[in-house]
């Protein structure tokens, strides 16, 4: 390996190392745990876990499963629906606004008593996102729906 070479590695790295370190990680608030107690407290929901990561884009994340108590489509839809309200609140009361709205929520499953799951998509077919994929969904996508600015 050529002297440049080595350099040019070794300032990559240096440089991976600072972004990381520099807030682009999840040095910032842990919300997953004030998350999760919200969306539980939802009536219908039995059980929330949820955990917040770093995704492969550098991005923050939340993700984990919500057990709803209804076997309905439509009726666990609306629950769904609500602890979604509670876990999207939640990022937007306790982050900063360019934080909160870029938070990655598609990861969040309700899963039907009889096992059916749902996701963000099933809320809205339509959803605002760049590319309508689960791992594009954040949380500002969802401000409208539930009147947050």
């Amino acid at each position: 390996m050529s002297m440049v070479s080595r350099r040019g590695a070794l300032g990559g790295a240096a440089a991976a190392a600072a972004m990381m370190l520099s807030g682009c990680g999840l040095s910032g608030k842990d919300v997953s745990a004030e998350a999760q107690e919200a969306a539980a407290a939802v009536d219908g929901v039995t059980s929330a876990v949820l955990e917040q990561k770093l995704g492969s884009r550098f991005q923050s994340l939340l993700r984990g499963r919500l057990a709803i108590a209804e076997s309905g489509h439509e009726a666990g839809l609306a629950v769904y629906d609500e602890a979604m309200r509670a876990v999207v609140t939640v990022i937007h009361d306790r982050l900063d606004d360019e934080t909160a709205r870029r938070m990655q929520v598609g990861g969040i499953i309700g899963v039907l008593t009889e096992r059916a799951e749902l996701d963000a998509l099933d809320l809205d077919p339509d959803m605002p996102v760049e590319d309508p994929r689960l791992d594009r969904v954040s949380a500002g996508a969802f401000y409208a729906r539930y009147g947050l600015g």
